[in-house]
């Protein structure tokens, strides 16, 4: 499999329950990266006390990528054609573009533009459920797992129910 891209809601959904391990045993020889500004958004969020992010840095699976020098151009299109999505979404966009990388993300805007441009993507459902479908956890433990996730991360997982099937 191609490298992977992170943008910073999987990676924090994962530091907060503390099972970034998960991630690696579900790809273990695919690196996984992440663009400066994802890196500088979680240097934000430890500032503001926000331990989660010492999970995510003290798992070291994580690399930053540097954008070169066609990525930024293609960057500075996607900034003016695409105002709602953040910084890290958009370089996410631009490495995975460029670099032929898988983007991982659970953000639905972020999602439309990878159909968009023809970039593929991994979201938080098609994680949880590639764990049971790689034996990883089984079905009643990504429930707990779910049910975690929805307590820490304050989120809700809308198709917890075609996950667990």
């Amino acid at each position: 499999m191609k490298a992977l891209i992170f943008d910073t809601d999987i990676l924090s959904t994962f530091g907060k329950i503390r099972r970034l391990d998960l991630l690696r045993k579900l790809l273990p020889e695919v690196p996984f990266y992440i663009p400066p500004s994802v890196y500088d958004e979680l240097l934000k969020a430890k500032d503001l006390g926000y331990d989660f992010v010492d999970n995510i840095f003290e798992s070291k699976i994580i690399e930053v990528i540097p954008l070169n020098d066609e990525e930024m151009r293609l960057l500075k299109e996607l900034k003016r054609e695409r105002v709602s999505l953040g910084k890290g979404e958009l370089e996410g966009l631009s490495v995975c573009k460029h670099e032929g990388y898988i983007l991982v993300t659970n953000d639905t805007s972020a999602k439309k533009v990878c159909d968009f441009y023809g970039i593929d993507f991994i979201d938080l459902s098609i994680i949880l459920k590639s764990l049971i479908t790689e034996k990883i956890l089984t079905n009643s433990q990504v429930r707990i797992l779910i049910e975690e996730i929805e307590s820490k991360d304050r989120v809700v997982i809308k198709d917890k129910q075609d996950i667990l099937n």
